[in-house]
């Protein structure tokens, strides 16, 4: 059995320029089906990332950025690693009564 091409296909011209962009079209798209989106993967928790409150210990530091602010940070720091840094949370944010 033989298959017919129709004769509009046969006598369609092939620009340069249109190779070239279905080329690229094509090319995209197979590598787009490659890539995978970074919330397709299952973050799971890890029990020892978690420290107990007897290996970490808070150390002061500042942030020193070009705005010259100085904020003040605490590090948590477990096996001398920063694990993670919070925000000065040990006060009210009362400064004698201006705001």
């Amino acid at each position: 059995m033989k298959t017919k091409i129709p004769d509009a296909v046969l006598a369609a011209e092939e620009s340069r320029r249109g190779l070239v962009k279905t080329t690229a079209i094509g090319g995209l798209a197979m590598a787009s089906s490659a890539l995978t989106l970074p919330f397709s993967r299952i973050a799971h928790a890890v029990d020892s990332a978690i420290p107990t409150k007897s290996d970490e210990k808070v150390i002061w530091s500042a942030c020193t950025v070009n705005c010259g602010s100085r904020c003040p940070l605490r590090m948590h720091v477990v096996d001398g690693e920063i694990k993670y840094v919070e925000t000065d949370n040990t006060g009210d944010d009362n400064y004698d009564g201006l705001h």
